[in-house]
């Protein structure tokens, strides 16, 4: 099981997760260009090309994929560009690469503009130097269920990768895939996506976007999760990515 985490995280995201699913399978995290242990991009990198090193210097073959936020759109990218090295998909409120094209329906408009003005007003705090104000906006919009332990976790993470959380250092070297929407009806593995109904409304309506265009593909609605769906609602968490494993099998 590979588990890659979101922009507004590092692989502490998956401190839970980790060991517990360790019991069963051979578990790996890492962390993305610039965050946690791994260092600032230099120059430029794809990040399914470096999905597919990581996993080729482990010896990993084929694997099931679990991506929170853009952790899931990178899973979407490596399951279309090595369809051969993965068996399964969860899909956490995920993200994609290159977006949709318009026409875009009414919830869809109200939902992205939402998030366009909410979003605008992070990085204005941000370039203000109101590291409070643009992490409490950042709050409010992906992870207003998060509360005690979690919440203190999602707080640490967002500090310690303050660059990438707010100025996408590393991500603006990162070579663009295709647009992947229009290339969804090609995957063929086993795949689940899970939304909070509390999330940025964007969310929902990407995921449902997601699930429609993916053959086969389930869209769990989870009461009470914001982004971080393993934070915010764990033991939901961990039912649906059980039953998502077992239905790969």
């Amino acid at each position: 099981m590979l588990f890659i985490h979101s922009a507004i995280a590092d692989s502490q995201l998956w401190d839970r997760e980790f060991p517990l699913y360790a019991k069963d399978y051979r578990t790996v995290r890492f962390d993305l260009r610039g965050y946690g242990g791994s260092s600032l991009a230099s120059s430029e990198f794809s990040y399914v090309e470096d999905i597919r090193a990581l996993l080729a210097h482990l010896g990993v073959t084929k694997s099931f994929l679990v991506g929170s936020s853009m952790g899931g759109a990178y899973a979407i990218d490596f399951a279309l560009a090595y369809p051969e090295m993965v068996d399964g998909m969860l899909l956490v409120a995920p993200g994609l690469s290159g977006g949709f094209e318009p026409p875009y329906d009414d919830d869809e408009k109200a939902a992205f503009g939402y998030d366009d003005r909410k979003s605008r007003e992070v990085a204005e705090a941000w370039s203000k130097g109101d590291k409070a104000g643009a992490f409490e906006r950042l709050r409010e919009l992906w992870c207003s269920s998060l509360e005690g332990p979690s919440l203190a976790l999602f707080r640490r993470m967002v500090e310690q990768n303050a660059p990438e959380v707010f100025e996408d250092r590393s991500s603006r070297r990162a070579t663009q895939p295709p647009p992947a929407y229009g290339r969804l009806s090609s995957i063929r593995v086993p795949t689940t996506l899970l939304v909070g109904d509390k999330d940025n409304p964007s969310s929902v309506c990407i995921a449902k976007r997601i699930a429609k265009a993916i053959p086969g593909a389930g869209l769990v609605v989870v009461p009470g999760a914001d982004h971080l769906i393993n934070l915010s609602r764990p033991e939901q968490f961990d039912a649906e990515l059980r039953s998502a494993l077992a239905a790969r099998l």
